[in-house]
């Protein structure tokens, strides 16, 4: 039986569209060699860097591309590169440095690339990490998948209808709505 990602990226393949993956540490195998990959290959163009300054913080991202060369095609299909994202930045005047890898199945520019895994980030940013961490959604426990699916959606829900009505905060917006009932009911209409 082929193994879950194998299986999601053909779909994603056989509808002709292509797939961007990010490669995290608990996938140890593929990790190592995607690490592997950007200690000891070139990269196909040169690095591509950006730099912000937003919210206090100075933000440098810097992005290599490589050839998914000694990738198993096999786990992987159709995968073409591997792609490094090292950022820098300033937060509260420390500095923090970390690493992102990512394989996809299409090769395209550097600016494209950045702009797709900043998209993702945003994404990330957005929606997830407030809905991990905030409304610590990792840690709901239960087996039926209709109720957790069912406490996803109201979660998603919560964090839409806070930022509709001006909040950019999940927490404030928490803090200042608790024991408030007539005011959580007012987002409603």
């Amino acid at each position: 039986m082929p193994s879950i990602p194998k299986k999601t990226l053909e779909a994603v393949l056989a509808r002709d569209n292509d797939y961007l993956v990010a490669v995290k540490a608990n996938q140890a195998r593929l990790y190592r060699q995607v690490q592997a990959i950007a200690a000891y290959s070139q990269p196909l163009a040169p690095a591509f860097t950006t730099q912000d300054n937003q919210r206090g913080r100075q933000e440098r991202r810097q992005l290599r591309i490589f050839s998914a060369e000694g990738l198993d095609p096999q786990q992987w299909p159709a995968v073409q590169t591997v792609l490094l994202v090292e950022r820098q930045s300033t937060r509260r005047g420390k500095p923090c440095t970390s690493q992102a890898y990512y394989i996809s199945s299409l090769r395209t520019s550097a600016n494209q690339w950045m702009q797709m895994i900043r998209g993702h980030w945003s994404i990330e940013n957005g929606l997830h990490w407030p809905k991990d961490v905030v409304l610590k959604e990792d840690d709901t426990a239960g087996q039926n998948a209709n109720a957790l699916l069912n406490a996803s959606l109201f979660r998603s829900i919560v964090i839409n209808l806070v930022r509709l009505n001006g909040w950019q905060s999940l927490t404030t917006a928490l803090r200042e709505l608790a024991n408030q009932v007539h005011l959580i009911f007012s987002l409603l209409q």
